[in-house]
Parts: C-alpha cells; structure tokens; sequence
C-alpha cells in the first residue's frame, strides 16, 4: 500500500508541474575580468617578479616621463626613452633606476638607468585608463602599442594593440578614438583586423570578447 501511495504521489506532481509554465531565470551577465599588475613595491620586485641581466647599454631618458596610460594609481610612468625601448609601463627601483614591465603576463622587468629627468611622482592616473593588455575570447593576447609605424586600412583604422597567434592582425582603433575598447557593456569588446602598405580595404574587422583586462597599480586593489 505505501508503494502505491508514493506512485500516485508522484503522478499528481508530475501532473501539476506540466500544467505550469516554468521558465528559468537569466544567468549572470557575462563581464570582462579586471587584473592589475603590481610588479615593483618599494624599488624592488614582488614575489614572482625578476630583473632581467641589465645590458651593456641601460640609459634611459625621463624628460618626458608621465604617468602611465595603463596605470590605475600612481607611481606607475610611461613617457621615458625611445618608442623602441617599450618603457611604457614602469615602477621607481632604487635610486636612478627604473624598472619596466614588458607585458602583463611576463615576469621579467627590464632596468634601466635614469640619466636626464625625473619621475612626477604626484601625477595622478587617468579616470579611464587604457589596458596594458588583454586576453580575449579566442585565446589571443594582445599588447598595447608603443608607437612605430604599423601600416595603414582604407578604412582609417590604426593598431593599438599587437596580438599572438594569428600575429598580421591586430587590434584596431579608430583614426580619431581615445580608445580601443567598447565598454558599454561588462563584456568588453574590441576590433580584429589587418593592416598593410598604404591603405588597402580587409573589409570590416571582426568584433570579440576581452576575457581579462590587465592594467598596471603600485599598490594591491589599484
């Protein structure tokens, strides 16, 4: 009698449910991870972070240093040397020296020796900083631009950022865009595409998802 009971139990419920409509709610919105990146505290390397062999020839000019468009605090400068020395993101070391960050995901830091300028200390980082880098939904990690000429798009698009994997595209950014990243969602989104000799048409970039963002902090929570 109690197997029967239990039976017809179920039925009733089995019953009732079909008579609903039962629809299940909406997940959570899907959002672009943000990191950032605290390579040096008080001139030295933290933990998981190292100095690379400094080189034969390590000088380096502050004139124009300022603080880094990847920052999220102080104490994080770009603006110092020649576009081809990719100091762009970079912490204070001891006394003169200037310790620079290659990309997010590396734990190498090149040193350098200040010889002319100096570090404004006080700047205060930009209310909408521009990643240091990125990861997107396809696997491919993408560096920010540090100047040299990238060849051109007939659309009028320009590289910001150099990725991996497929390497002749990059991300593009508006001629006259302040950035690379649509933000109007929590998914960040940016532009994929080609770029070559004078203006040639690739026809529309392709659109994809920024997985993490990385910016660059002097301290934790940046």
């Amino acid at each position: 009698m109690r197997k029967l009971i239990v039976i017809i139990g179920a039925g009733i419920l089995a019953s009732g449910l079909a008579g609903c409509d039962v629809r299940p709610g909406p997940g959570p919105e899907k959002s672009t991870k943000i990191e950032t990146v605290v390579a040096v505290a008080g001139g030295q390397p933290t933990k998981g972070f190292q100095v690379a062999p400094m080189s034969a020839e390590n000088s380096i000019d502050c004139s124009g240093a300022q603080i880094s468009r990847s920052a999220t605090t102080t104490g994080v400068f770009g603006g110092c040397g020649a576009s081809a020395q990719s100091a762009d993101v970079c912490w204070p070391g001891e006394g003169k020296k200037l310790l620079c960050g290659t990309a997010p995901w590396d734990r190498v830091l090149i040193e350098w020796e200040i010889t002319s300028g100096q570090l404004p200390l006080g700047a205060e980082p930009s209310a909408n900083p521009e990643p240091w880098g990125l990861e997107l939904a396809d696997g491919r990690r993408c560096r920010a631009r540090v100047g040299g000429a990238w060849g051109g798009r007939s659309d009028g698009m320009v590289g910001a950022y150099s990725c991996t994997g497929d390497q002749s595209e990059v991300v593009l950014q508006g001629e006259n865009a302040t950035t690379a990243i649509d933000r109007s969602t929590g998914m960040w989104t940016v532009q994929l595409g080609k770029l070559g000799t004078g203006a040639p048409d690739f026809g529309p970039p392709t659109k994809v998802e920024v997985r993490v963002a990385y910016f660059a902090g002097a301290q934790a929570g940046g």
